[in-house]
């Protein structure tokens, strides 16, 4: 069966003008990468060719034969630099394209000096067979695990393509024909193959690209994934109402697995005084398509306590869905370390205050005894007793300064979790501590509070063994924990504290010593809102009771019962 030349020829125009269309609305429309603009640009091009040798023997030979050839020329090497900057990155050097310089001229000399449609479908083919050879080596060569069958499929249609062509221009060389248009099988054949592989060039050229942003996709997912679940942050999506998706950090906040906690209801994890300006944030959310304003919950865990966190959340497409994507950010022991530093901030302007007023008090009766002292009637006797209360006077300054030595050093570090256990240790190795036994009970228990609670317990070790007299043996530290606060029991079996003394006894000057120890411990502890009150019987020990709230104290890492992640 004959076919019209020109009528395939028109045909292979008009599918590679709609090619390039094609191609257009996908690279203005989906994702593409580098090369692609050259591939698409090469299919506009080769349409062009092709139209122009439709038109052979009707327009002038410039442009139907030195014309079309130059744009059949280019759009392949056009190919080529586009695979090549597809599959590697890097452009052709411009060296490359200058081959078109002179295969030009030659198809100048032969149209016009020596006319030879076999010599110059050589030459043709001289550019063209191995720009498609190496566009087929690079899909090969490039092909992966999951997109081989592609790859391959591609390059050896390109390549059987290539060797076709070859076979057609040596078939015109030792058979030189009349006209481009030869109605012989073999050229026939050509021209409908021509036509055959545009289709497939551009059609798995595209399943290429759209495989290679999927895998982009895939990966992208993965990486947000991996980086999702790895986040310490709470990563939730949700639709304002269910959860769809929790992070691994969410689940152990919950203490549910992340399948259970697509059956749980959202505001189940907010704190009730937090609801109301959740709600409107999820309204603000479905009315707009741009990230919410960051904001502070507060949300409960699975033990009950409280986490005040940051939410920053954005509009999100999950599974077809419009959803919500939430992370939110535990800053809970940040607001302990705010309060914290504002606590003691006042405390210091408190006793820099009272300090002053007291050493000021302390020089004036200093002056008045030196004043007196200095009297020439005055009695030896006198004179002597002025001394020695002056003396006394400059103790006293001596202790308050020291005082302040150390608590200047009360707050300037953030507050962190130290171990109650390993403290009472500690306290006690650096005490003269002889035959009384110190037990304690509190190991694995960590509170979070300044780094000089070690001298809460130092000081209170030292109470005991200073005044718990002969008959004491042992002091003994133990917690319970009751309505989410932690009670910590400091006690001694010595001879306790008069009932007289209670009232008094954690007030700054108050006691036998400096007056300050006491003092000093309920300032350490008050900084993270723990408090210390001391309950004991007189004559059957002392006993001080800490209260640390909420979120100022744990269970450590080595202690704390691994949650079941299927409960």
């Amino acid at each position: 069966m004959a076919f019209d030349i020109r009528t395939i020829a028109f045909i292979l125009a008009l599918v590679s003008g709609l090619l390039a269309f094609m191609f257009l609305v996908y690279w203005k429309t989906q994702k593409t990468y580098n090369g692609f603009h050259l591939w698409a640009g090469s299919t506009l091009i080769m349409a062009v060719a092709y139209f122009l040798i439709m038109l052979r023997g009707t327009v002038p030979d410039l442009v139907s034969i030195i014309l079309a050839n130059l744009l059949l020329a280019l759009g392949v090497l056009m190919r080529a630099d586009g695979i090549r900057r597809f599959f590697g990155g890097t452009a052709f050097p411009a060296l490359i394209y200058l081959i078109l310089l002179p295969f030009t001229l030659l198809i100048v000399w032969l149209t016009y000096g020596y006319d030879s449609i076999a010599l110059r479908s050589a030459l043709l083919a001289a550019v063209l067979v191995p720009a498609l050879v190496y566009i087929g080596y690079r899909a090969i060569r490039s092909s992966g695990n999951e997109n081989r069958f592609i790859h391959g499929t591609f390059g050896l249609a390109l390549i059987a393509y290539a060797l076709i062509y070859a076979v057609r221009t040596l078939f015109w060389i030792v058979v030189p024909p009349e006209t481009v248009f030869s109605t012989d099988e073999l050229n026939t054949l050509f021209f409908i193959l021509t036509m055959v592989m545009e289709l497939l060039a551009a059609g798995f050229f595209l399943m290429l690209n759209l495989v290679r942003a999927q895998a982009d996709v895939a990966a992208g997912e993965e990486r947000y994934r991996i980086l999702a679940e790895n986040l310490p942050d709470y990563v939730v999506v949700h639709d304002g109402r269910n959860i769809l998706y929790a992070n691994p950090a969410t689940a152990r906040f919950a203490g549910l697995s992340s399948e259970a906690l697509l059956s749980v209801h959202l505001q189940s994890f907010i704190a009730p005084g937090s609801r109301s300006e959740s709600e409107l944030m999820m309204r603000e959310m479905s009315s707009v398509t741009v990230p919410a304003r960051p904001h502070e919950i507060v949300i409960t865990s699975k033990d009950g306590r409280s986490h005040t966190c940051i939410v920053q959340s954005v509009p999100v497409t999950w599974w077809g869905t419009a959803a919500t994507l939430s992370v939110l950010t535990d800053i809970t022991e940040r607001k302990q370390v705010e309060e914290a530093l504002r606590t003691t901030n006042k405390k210091l302007n408190l006793l820099s205050g009272i300090t002053r007023h007291d050493i000021k008090n302390q020089l004036l009766a200093l002056g008045a005894f030196l004043a007196l002292g200095a009297e020439p009637a005055a009695p030896s006797q006198e004179v002597q007793e002025y001394i020695r209360k002056s003396i006394g006077i400059t103790g006293i300054i001596g202790r308050q300064i020291n005082f302040t030595r150390d608590y200047e050093n009360l707050g300037i570090s953030s507050p962190q979790w130290q171990d109650a256990g390993v403290l009472v240790t500690n306290a006690a190795a650096s005490l003269p501590i002889g035959r009384i036994r110190v037990e304690t009970e509190c190991a694995g228990i960590e509170l979070f509070a300044d780094p000089l609670l070690e001298k809460v317990f130092f000081n209170l070790i030292d109470n005991s063994l200073r005044y718990g007299g002969e008959k004491m043996t042992k002091i003994r530290l133990h917690c319970n924990e009751n309505d989410r606060a932690l009670q910590i029991l400091f006690e001694d079996d010595g001879n306790g504290i008069s009932e007289e003394d209670k009232p008094e006894l954690f007030q700054k000057g108050f006691g036998k010593n400096t007056g300050l120890g006491l003092f000093f411990i309920r300032e350490i502890l008050s900084i993270t809102g723990m408090t210390i009150t001391e309950n004991g019987v007189p004559g059957a020990g002392a006993r001080f009771e800490i209260l640390a709230p909420e979120g100022t104290w744990r269970h450590s890492q080595a202690k704390k019962p691994k949650a079941n992640p299927d409960a």
